[in-house]
């Protein structure tokens, strides 16, 4: 029996599906075909992604006395407060622990993704009835690890593309540690060619011309431009992988793995080692017998390999899915329904022919007896009856009492929450003002304008060099609980100074 459960799951095909460009594959009997996402197979096991910018990630520190039965509710509780989710909305959320815990705390990473975003992602996908498994793009790289695709005892950086999308992830000994969002897709990386070009150069045309000629082209100007966006977009990486290393304590990175939507771009991981001196491989991995006949992109290949891990332990705790399909008949409610009406069918065939024998037989001699008893019994009842009623007053005096109180210790929880804000924080905030302004000052600059949304500081400087400008920036991302950028430096045209707009995240307590 054994032996054919996994011969059965070995034929059952999995489909792997994108909803951002609507792209399908299956594969089965280690084959690779294209599907078409309006053709459903109710067979299949059905597996997608969400794209890095579309969830809210971060990690959540837990008291190691927290227990099992309650460590769900501290964690969405944590999660709620810490990664800013809306309360009048429904998320669907995951976590797994981390491998940072220490003595005092478990670090879990916790992902949400709010369940009306999701049902947008997937609106298109109409006649695909079910999905039994959704995770987001950073977590399907675990599944090389587990399939032995990727060495365990190594630290590897992914860099990924999608068209409206892009992302880099960290994992270290075959665990995830760090993922990020970046704003280098490859819509903005064709939308900036066609801006520092000076002409519109359509979309289609920029990624065909990537697929054909990749970091070279004949072209003098477009050569340019190429390697002056790809020039920031690695500087910019390694401004990340810098980021992940101290705030993740790691000691090296052994392997950078760049893949994207178009394929293989020719010239660019020698591009990348260039800027961020680190051993970097095109992602591709070929699993089937006719990988040399198909080659869908590598996002493809890692969710068919996290559709057979899964297959293989079912562990549901990075799945968001909420399109799964419902449970077989037998396990469902109405299923449940069904066996006992059918139960209860026979029941009804065979009882007849048994009360016969055993009212003639047993009943009659123990009705009076029982007519006796039932008396007792319903002068009982009345008695529990008027107890019940009292109770019952009793506790809805104690429920408006409890009301009373829970509002409250509402309003003095909310009034000790303003008092903190304002004694806290705000001179919190001060301190990294002056702090801030202390380091324009250093630089021979002044601040223009402040502004501050989100536990980041916008400050707006301006100096007669933009070196200083470059030193000031360099000097604040010493700071360990800065995460400083800006878009650009740029001249005033009514006159000689330079101004940028830079932003500081406050990373942690400072």
């Amino acid at each position: 029996m054994l032996k054919k459960s996994l011969i059965d799951r070995r034929k059952k095909s999995i489909i792997t599906v994108d909803p951002y460009s609507l792209k399908s594959y299956q594969y089965q009997d280690n084959i690779i075909t294209q599907e078409s996402v309006k053709k459903f197979d109710d067979r299949a096991f059905y597996i997608s992604y969400v794209q890095t910018k579309d969830i809210i990630s971060s990690t959540v520190d837990i008291e190691n006395s927290v227990g099992e039965e309650d460590l769900r509710d501290a964690i969405e509780i944590k999660a709620y407060d810490e990664l800013g989710l809306e309360t009048d909305k429904e998320y669907s959320i995951f976590y797994f622990q981390s491998n940072r815990d220490d003595d005092e705390y478990k670090v879990f990473n916790v992902v949400a993704i709010d369940k009306d975003v999701l049902s947008n992602i997937f609106g298109e996908l109409k006649d695909i009835k079910y999905l039994d498994y959704i995770t987001a793009t950073p977590f399907l790289m675990k599944a090389l690890y587990t399939k032995n695709l990727l060495p365990y005892d190594k630290t590897d950086c992914f860099v990924y593309f999608h068209k409206d999308d892009a992302f880099v992830s960290i994992y270290s000994n075959g665990e995830y540690i760090f993922s990020k969002s970046i704003k280098y897709s490859l819509e903005y990386i064709s939308d900036t060619f066609s801006k520092e070009l000076g002409k519109r150069v359509d979309e289609q045309s920029f990624f065909a011309m990537l697929r054909k000629s990749g970091m070279q082209h004949e072209n003098s100007a477009y050569q340019q431009q190429i390697m002056k966006i790809f020039g920031e977009l690695f500087v910019y990486v390694n401004d990340v992988i810098l980021y992940a290393k101290r705030a993740y304590r790691l000691d090296n990175i052994d392997q950078v793995y760049i893949g994207n939507e178009l394929g293989r771009i020719t010239g660019l991981e020698e591009f990348c080692y260039n800027y961020i001196n680190l051993p970097t491989k095109h992602l591709e991995f070929k699993i089937s017998k006719n990988a040399n006949e198909i080659e869908p992109e590598a996002l493809h290949t890692m969710m068919i390999e996290k559709a057979l891990v899964y297959q293989d332990d079912h562990d549901e705790s990075q799945n968001i899915s909420i399109f799964k399909r419902p449970p077989p008949l037998k396990n469902r409610p109405s299923g449940k329904l069904i066996q006992v009406i059918a139960a209860s069918f026979l029941l009804s065939i065979a009882y007849p022919a048994y009360e016969y024998v055993y009212e003639s037989m047993f009943l009659q001699k123990d009705l009076k007896h029982l007519s006796s008893v039932q008396q007792q019994l319903s002068i009982q009842s009345q008695s529990m009856k008027m107890d019940m009623q009292k109770v019952s007053k009793e506790k809805k005096d104690i429920d408006k009492l409890l009301d009373d109180k829970s509002k409250d210790l509402n309003f003095r929880t909310k009034l000790l929450k303003e008092i903190y804000q304002k004694k806290v924080n705000y001179p919190m905030k001060a301190k990294i003002l002056t702090d801030l302004f202390k380091k324009v000052n250093k630089h021979h600059a002044q601040v223009l304008q402040t502004k501050e949304s989100n536990n980041t500081i916008t400050v707006t400087v301006r100096s007669k060099k933009d070196k200083y400008i470059t030193e000031l920036m360099q000097d604040m991302a010493m700071v360990k609980h800065y995460d400083v950028s800006t878009d650009m430096i740029e001249k005033d045209k009514n006159s000689s100074y330079y101004e940028s707009a830079i932003k500081v995240g406050l990373n942690g307590k400072f």
